[in-house]
Order: C-alpha cells, then structure tokens, then sequence
C-alpha cells in the first residue's frame, strides 16, 4: 500500500509540473512578458550581411500623443509569444551563447518602456525571436504565434513608416 502511495505522489509531481509547462508556454502578450503601461516604444529594422555588418537600419521613437503611437501600440499588443518552460530556470543560469549561421538577416527589434521604469527588447526575426527578461535582463529564447511570416509581415507593413518618418 505504501508503495502505491509512493507511486502517485510521484505521478502527482509529474502531473503538476506537465500543467505549469502549459500553462507557462501558453501564448502571452507582452504585458504578460513584463511591461507594464507604455510610455514609450522605440522600433528599429535592419539589415545585416555577413562579412559586411550592418548595411541599412531604420528606427523610429514614439511616445503617447505621437501621431503613429496608436497604430504601433495596437501591432506591438497583438503579438503573442510562446515561452519555453525552461526559461523560467535558464534566466537564472550562466549566459548562454545563442548560435547562429552567417546569413543575411533583416532584424525587427522593438525597445519597449514602461511607467514603473522597466523595458523589453522584443527582437522578432534575424534568428530566433528573443525577448529579455524582466527579472535578470538576459535574452531569452520565444517563439512568436505565426512565426517567421507574422514578423515578415509586420515588417514590411512598418518599413514604409519608419522610411517615411526618418
């Protein structure tokens, strides 16, 4: 009988850390990553070539009030990122290298600040999505819900804007 009991509190342990893992991999937003209400939110596109480094960037600062502040705010609040469990252990762990293959990239990089002080880099193709985390500041792995073709696609609808505000 002993044993038995032994067996399901192993099973119940099992069993609670599978539902955290979904819970904690669900899709968030980025007030669920860790900022708060905005006060401002910087945007920036470039292009990398290998051996050459960056070839073009374009960026942009907004804060509220600014004319483009609703429609950026409105793109950067319907992304939604899938965080691996293992994040929640990994930022607390030594820095990891994050390995890439030279390529040429286009990066969309998002600098998001909040009232309360903090920020978020929310980096979104050029490689795997990345996002720093609120406690440690580190980067941290993401996938972004859509993929590479949701960050294609919000890239090529900010790039007139931010060539038309530069």
């Amino acid at each position: 009988m002993t044993r038995l009991k032994a067996h399901w509190k192993a099973l119940t342990v099992i069993l609670a850390l599978l539902l955290w893992s979904a819970w904690y991999s669900r899709p968030v937003d980025i007030h669920t990553l860790g900022v708060g209400d905005l006060t401002a939110i910087n945007v920036r596109v470039s292009y990398n070539e290998p051996g050459v480094g960056e070839k073009s960037a374009r960026g942009l600062g907004l804060q509220p009030g600014d004319p483009l502040w609703p429609e950026i705010l409105e793109e950067v609040e319907a992304l939604r990122f899938h965080r691996p469990p293992w994040n929640a252990v990994r930022q607390y762990l030594r820095e990891d290298v994050i390995r890439t293959e030279p390529a040429a990239r286009e990066a969309l990089v998002f600098y998001l600040w909040d009232s309360g002080g903090g920020g978020l880099m929310l980096q979104l193709n050029g490689g795997k999505p990345r996002y720093t985390s609120p406690y440690t500041g580190r980067n941290l792995p993401a996938s972004l819900s859509g993929g590479q073709e949701t960050a294609q696609a919000l890239t090529e609808r900010l790039l007139p804007i931010l060539e038309e505000e530069s």
